[in-house]
């Protein structure tokens, strides 16, 4: 049996609590198992034996090394003890916790009677020695259950067998609850619990009394399996004293025993100490018992009021220091949760990858909540089943069975349709009341677990069950209603993680066709533009060809028709001469517009070169002037100049602004009706730069069309027909000023006319050639 009870000890050492240590229960039963007063006693011991061995500061760190190894043993962090904790007198503690911490405190100082030990030196507290002390040890020992029940209340039975005024046999037994906690231990912890109450019952006449400690005499004892600990006690009642007034008494006798002898002869001597002692003897006792019966009385009522008072404070106290503990508790436990939701909450937006998410998801329930077991299943609505389920701290086989697995959903009223068809959770505290209402999938998973209580969850995304969250306990009672809640805000975080995951992956899937489609189109499109541009190199050839070829033809015919308007040919009537001019005219439109299209070729083909040098502006507006002047005179416009007194020195392509201005100037007389006005103006501006303008009384230009009016080949709808030309004009004129690093642009007002800007160089500011509009020759122009 000794050898056996050791093995419990040892086990007890190094064991795992499974019952709350205080608070309230799984049932929300409060937990007062044992006072405080009683830790406190351990630990204020095993504090008097360490510093008395090594010294107070070896003291305070071994109550530090006994909180830790306390704590180590607490599975749930929001019940984990300090020192100061644990000398607090008004906590109450669940028994299963009061004798892990015996068992660590014998460790610790090595003592392997400290249960003893300490029952004999810190089991009576100065409240117990004051309120007991009118008491004898006798009656002390008669109001055995009514003190321990003060401090064990609800956990033990106490029971007075036989009291003497020299000796008490005492019984003590646990109720079934204290036996349930005991569970594996329950011979050590039962030795540990005999020990230190016998030892703390053998301490009363010494601590209250003063007189010698009281010997125990074991009867029968619970740990070696016995129903119930039953001890005698013996101990030497206090001695009578001899009160002075009984020796008056006696010697009041004695003068009434003389007197009567003296003055009463005939009395015999008996007689006379009969008599003599008599009256003595009854005024004695008399006024004894008045005197005993008043001190009596007023002593019992005094100490009958204090033992009231404190067991009315006391109570009280209790009370209100197992609500704030509890509350302590919860608030602990609401801040570990929100901790954990917070942390969960970054880890679960920390990744987008589905396994890792399941994990980390597992791991903080099982880790950080204390869950014994987590699963987290998928759900089809298509097929109606669970399937692809993930556990973990589980062996590899019963993990790869749970993801193998697939659960049909087909009962209304089992525990997988209400979750899944309803979106409603389920709390089970014990699973054995919703057995019939598991599929027998899982009912087999549950057996393997050895799960008692559970939670299930669902995962909704918008009204959408995607799946659910379970999570397992191996006791009974183990779940509550704030479990519950907890896991619905938890599965409300992983739900949105999920869906963000899966949203994750099918844009992943996208981008992947997407990323072929685009190198698809992207190579379709490359052998398009690489077509396009042969197509544009060989359009760009075939009109420098038809071009050169159209030239010389509309030459030689310009000039037949220029003869014969001589009269080399002979005469030539009025009427022949009115289809000469015709033919004139159109050959010249002609030839301006093949000279447009050459000049368009050389742009794109980058061959236009400017030759610079000093140009004087009014000399070449004079010469443009001259060259247009036929044509303005034939539709009565009057074309007028105005420049300042003197220009600076420009430096440019003579033939290149000749081309500018006569294409401005012509433009004008065409777009202006007959009797209208034109004037051309140059100016020098403020930071240097000529600037010329060419003003028209004209149609002039749209405000939706001035953006366009310098694109190649457009044309305007608002002009008139006969006025229309073949829309290179303008393009060609602004890249030949973009090549001498200067701007063109136009004002207009539709019906008033409009005015074209031309700004252009000098020679303070170096000549800084401008990009063009036409594609591929473009590029080549900022090379001039």
């Amino acid at each position: 049996m000794t050898e056996l009870l050791s093995k419990d000890h040892r086990i007890l050492e190094k064991g795992l609590m499974e019952y709350r240590p205080f608070g309230v229960d799984e049932l929300g039963e409060k937990i007062r198992d044992v006072s405080g007063v009683t830790v406190r006693a351990n630990v204020e011991y095993l504090e008097d034996v360490i510093g008395r061995l090594q010294g107070l500061q070896a003291s305070s760190r071994a109550v530090e090394e006994l909180a830790r190894l306390l704590n180590e043993r607490i599975r749930d962090q929001a019940y984990h003890v300090s020192p100061a904790f644990l000398k607090n007198p008004w906590n109450s503690y669940s028994y299963e916790f009061v004798c892990f911490l015996g068992e660590l405190c014998k460790t610790l100082t090595g003592d392997p009677l400290f249960a003893f030990h300490v029952g004999q030196e810190k089991f009576i507290p100065p409240i117990i020695q004051a309120l007991a002390q009118p008491f004898s040890v006798s009656q002390i020992y008669k109001m055995f259950p009514h003190f321990g029940e003060k401090f064990a209340k609800g956990s033990i039975h106490f029971e007075v067998v036989t009291v003497t005024t020299h000796s008490a046999i005492l019984r003590m037994k646990f109720t079934e609850k204290v036996y349930q906690q005991f569970g594996l231990y329950r011979a050590a912890c039962a030795d540990l619990i005999c020990q230190s109450s016998k030892a703390g019952l053998s301490a009363v006449p010494e601590r209250v009394q003063h007189l010698s400690a009281a010997s125990v005499k074991d009867l029968t004892c619970i740990a070696d399996g016995a129903e119930y600990c039953e001890w005698e006690f013996s101990w030497e009642p206090r001695s009578r004293r001899r009160l002075p007034w009984q020796a008056a008494g006696l010697l009041a006798g004695a003068a009434a025993f003389a007197y009567l002898r003296v003055q009463h002869p005939q009395i015999t001597l008996v007689e006379a100490f009969v008599v003599a002692l008599f009256p003595a003897t009854t005024l004695w006792l008399a006024h004894a018992w008045r005197n005993l019966r008043k001190e009596a009385q007023a002593r019992t009522e005094l100490i009958q009021d204090q033992l009231h008072i404190v067991e009315s404070r006391h109570e009280e106290l209790r009370e209100a220091h197992l609500d704030r503990e509890q509350s302590t508790v919860e608030l602990r436990q609401k801040i570990a949760q929100l901790t954990t939701l917070h942390n969960a909450g970054l880890i679960f937006s920390s990744t987008l990858d589905r396994e890792t998410l399941l994990q980390h998801v597992l791991k903080a329930i099982t880790h950080d909540l204390h869950y014994d077991c987590a699963i987290i299943a998928s759900y089809d609505p298509v097929r109606q089943v669970q399937h692809d389920a993930r556990i973990l701290g589980v062996p590899d086989d019963l993990e790869a069975h749970v993801r193998s697995i697939e659960v049909p959903v087909t009962d209304p009223n089992g525990v997988e349709g209400a979750v899944f068809w309803e979106g409603r959770p389920t709390l089970a505290k014990d699973i054995r009341k919703i057995w019939d209402r598991l599929h027998p999938l899982q009912q087999h998973v549950v057996s393997v677990l050895k799960a008692k209580s559970m939670i299930c969850v669902p995962l909704k995304v918008k009204d959408r069950v995607i799946g659910c969250l379970t999570v397992y306990r191996i006791t009974e009672h183990c779940v509550t209603q704030g479990d519950l809640d907890l896991m619905v805000t938890m599965a409300n975080h992983v739900a949105i993680a999920l869906d963000n995951t899966a949203a994750y992956r099918e844009i992943e899937e996208l981008n992947v066709g997407l990323e072929a489609k685009v190198h698809e189109r992207t190579a379709a499109l490359e052998r398009s533009n690489a077509r396009l541009k042969e197509l544009d190199r060989q359009k760009s050839a075939f009109v420098s060809i038809v071009s050169h070829e159209l030239r010389t033809p509309m030459m030689s015919l310009k000039g037949y028709v220029e003869n014969m308007l001589d009269g080399l040919a002979g005469r030539v009537t009025e009427k022949q001469r009115c289809y000469l001019d015709r033919a004139k005219h159109n050959v010249e439109r002609l030839t301006r517009m093949i000279n447009q299209l050459l000049d368009l070729s050389r742009i794109e083909a980058g061959r236009i070169e400017l030759q610079t040098g000093p140009v004087s502006i009014p000399e070449l507006v004079a010469e443009v002037q001259e060259s247009q002047l036929a044509l303005a005179h034939e539709k009565l416009i009057s074309v007028d100049t105005q420049h300042p007194q003197s220009l600076p020195v420009f430096m440019g392509d003579r033939d290149k602004l000749h081309q500018i201005l006569t294409n401005l100037l012509h433009n004008a007389i065409k777009f202006t009706p007959k009797g209208g006005k034109i004037r051309i103006e140059s100016t020098v501006l403020s930071d240097g730069y000529l600037q010329l303008c060419v003003a028209d009384t004209g149609c002039g230009v749209p405000v939706y069309e001035i953006d366009r009016v310098f694109e190649r080949f457009y044309r305007s709808d608002s002009a008139p027909r006969d006025a229309r030309g073949s829309g290179l004009g303008l393009a060609i004129t602004k890249t030949m000023v973009e090549l001498h690093g200067g701007r063109i642009w136009v004002e207009s007002t539709p019906g008033q006319g409009s005015q074209f800007f031309v700004t252009l160089p000098t020679e303070q500011h170096p000549l800084q050639p401008q990009s063009g509009h036409f594609g591929p020759g473009s590029t080549h122009l900022l090379q001039y």
